[in-house]
């Protein structure tokens, strides 16, 4: 892993998966197989998608030259929602390395309004979320932490208490996702995160394979198999001739 390496919700998140997944990607540097073309059509809608946010948010409206009927609509809902002239930062990138904590985020939008401060962060998925499952998910605890961490550099005047996180889903613009957040909350993703990325850098896990159901879609299945066999062989080997 590079020395300039900081974890982010992606990385923290493939490591919950499967640390042998974590291993490939971020330390040997591999890239798994190709994705399906109809999930890499819909990442690049959705990588559009918040570009043209950002430019909304930055006073750049004009859309006369998109085609793209989803894009069209996605960007109606956002007007709706959310005035141009709203006081925020359009994505806006925190880093931190303090307390053996090396983290990143980048955050679609902050909303400053009446003292607080709110992260929202833009969904294009198909299936609606749900508000208590997407409380504990990494992204959730990475950006809520972060900003709390940071906050008093970036915004002098408010405390812990004062932010919020709202998902919005672009496809399920009334499901309101609305997350508050405090201290304690705060003190417990902060052992999370020590505990986590001290186990990535110990090794602890020996960054094994989860083998189960994320093996079928992760990637790196038959390299992974490859490997293992290989490795499983090495110690009988090894055993054989110890005997």
């Amino acid at each position: 892993m590079k020395e300039n390496f900081y974890y982010s919700q992606n990385s923290l998140g493939i490591f919950e998966r499967c640390p042998k997944m974590f291993e490939y990607i971020y330390i040997d540097g591999i890239s798994g197989k190709g994705i399906d073309p109809e999930l890499k059509k819909s990442v690049e809608r959705g990588t559009n998608f918040h570009i043209l946010a950002e430019r909304y948010f930055n006073g750049m409206k004009d859309f006369f030259y998109i085609e793209d009927e989803q894009l069209l609509e996605w960007m109606a809902v956002l007007e709706e929602k959310y005035p141009e002239d709203i006081d925020c930062r359009s994505e806006f990138e925190i880093r931190q390395d303090k307390d053996e904590i090396k983290l990143m985020a980048k955050y679609d939008l902050l909303i400053i309004e009446d003292n607080k401060i709110k992260i929202v962060d833009f969904k294009t998925n198909k299936n609606p979320y749900n508000v208590g499952v997407v409380e504990e998910n990494i992204q959730t605890k990475v950006y809520m932490f972060l900003l709390g961490e940071n906050l008093k550099k970036i915004f002098p005047k408010m405390k812990i208490e004062d932010i919020s996180m709202e998902y919005f889903q672009l496809n399920y613009p009334k499901n309101k996702i609305f997350i508050e957040y405090n201290e304690k909350k705060h003190e417990k993703n902060k052992k999370i995160f020590k505990k986590k990325i001290g186990e990535i850098k110990k090794n602890k896990n020996f960054f094994a394979s989860k083998n189960d159901e994320t093996c079928l879609k992760c990637g790196f299945e038959s390299f992974c198999k490859k490997k293992i066999k290989k490795t499983s062989q090495k110690i009988k080997k090894s055993v054989d001739e110890n005997l």
